[in-house]
């Protein structure tokens, strides 16, 4: 490859260093509200998902509203595991229940966080090694403008810009790393009762419809 195809590549991306870690931070920065939305609409369909649930049961249990959205989901889901347990006749019921719930939609929110919280977690990695190459291009944009010799001058300009980006790169990737920390324990809760979730449906689903077809 001609070298200075090379010398222009490491020019360009020296030259809009910074401007590709502020992309990266305002991407970073756009994941985590798209994440906590998310599972914002996530919370907001559990809650809904309860009550169609528990609908026409007088012994299930009260929403306690000092308890979080998750934790009265819970509880709804453990009721019917409880009442399915207890024979065919309350699957038939919860099975009536569940017709008219939105699965493929907590399904699918379920799938965006996961590939968010994915795509965050990449991303957090990532200011790093964008700290790594600033230092990097500094040193060959250096040695590119000197032809091999190292002055003073160049050399403290270099300097100056591989510490911008070391320090950028390692203050970003701490202050995601802090929300990713602070936002794992909700996804990792959101995907389990998803999947909770997802099974007794289907538990409750098949029953029902292999008691249609023994009819």
């Amino acid at each position: 490859m001609d070298s200075s195809l090379i010398q222009s590549l490491f020019q360009i991306i020296t030259n809009n260093i910074f401007v590709i870690i502020y992309l990266f931070v305002i991407v970073e920065s756009a994941i985590v509200v798209g994440v906590f939305l998310t599972m914002r609409k996530h919370e907001l369909a559990l809650q809904d998902v309860s009550s169609n649930l528990l609908k026409g049961f007088r012994d299930a249990p009260d929403k306690d509203s000092t308890a979080n959205i998750h934790d009265n989901f819970q509880r709804a889901l453990d009721f019917m595991k409880y009442k399915i347990s207890s024979g065919p006749a309350m699957k038939k019921a919860f099975a009536e229940n569940a017709k008219g719930l939105g699965q493929r939609s907590i399904l699918g929110r379920n799938y965006s966080i996961e590939m968010l919280a994915s795509l965050m977690s990449t991303i957090v990695q990532i200011f790093p090694l964008l700290g790594i190459l600033g230092t990097i291009l500094a040193i060959a944009q250096t040695a590119f403008q000197n032809s091999g010799q190292v002055d003073v001058s160049s050399l403290s300009n270099a300097f100056v810009l591989a510490m911008d980006t070391t320090i950028l790169g390692i203050f970003f990737s701490i202050l995601f790393m802090i929300i990713e920390s602070a936002l794992a324990p909700k996804i990792e809760r959101i995907i389990n009762e998803s999947l909770e979730f997802r099974k007794i449906i289907a538990n409750i689903q098949l029953s029902n419809d292999q008691g249609e077809d023994h009819n």
